[in-house]
């Protein structure tokens, strides 16, 4: 359902806003992901400007991310939930690619789940794009969110999708930007 080169433009929605949506768009196809990231407690990971997570649907896929040169490189890897759980309680990721790549990265040091973050996302095919309608849930908060993929940068498509639906723009940074500041805010 993605398409080539993509373009977000977002917008956080009031309770009120995303329950209006979910009504006129109920019986549209969703589903539920919850991140859990990792770092070490001094953020080795981010300080080079890589991530790794835990990606649970049905099924868990262990994901790291990292740069290299301009590229990011994904390496992502099928795990069993007594492997998450071992990962949440050990802070060793076991011998794998993922751990190979890892060690040059933080070392010996451990990895804590910092931050898990679950969205139940409402998605559909809309004018030239898709729509995204998102309930997230991060550190005993929950905010809601419409985001509109589409393949080329037409704000003006945008403007008239808000104002259709009746909604009051509130610009926003992606989720898991928001989901970092409020982990800052806490710790």
């Amino acid at each position: 359902m993605h398409l080539g080169n993509l373009v977000e433009f977002r917008t956080l929605l009031s309770e009120e806003e995303y329950n209006r949506l979910m009504e006129k768009f109920k019986g549209n196809r969703m589903d539920m992901q919850t991140n859990h990231y990792f770092d070490t407690k001094r953020f080795s990971l981010k300080a080079h400007d890589a991530s790794l997570r835990v990606i649970e649907r049905d099924t868990l896929t262990l994901i790291l991310k990292k740069k290299k040169g301009y590229n990011l490189q994904d390496f992502p890897f099928s795990i069993t939930r007594e492997i998450f759980e071992n990962i949440c309680k050990t802070g060793i990721v076991p011998e794998s690619e993922i751990a190979t790549e890892l060690t040059p990265l933080i070392g010996d040091q451990k990895l804590i789940n910092f931050l898990s973050l679950s969205t139940l996302r409402l998605f559909l095919p809309y004018k030239n794009g898709v729509l995204f309608i998102d309930k997230s849930h991060y550190l005993e908060q929950t905010d809601y969110e419409l985001v509109y993929e589409t393949s080329s940068y037409n704000l003006r498509e945008f403007v008239q999708l808000i104002g259709e639906f009746e909604l009051q723009y509130k610009k926003t940074e992606k989720k898991i930007k928001r989901a970092f500041k409020a982990y800052k805010r806490f710790n």
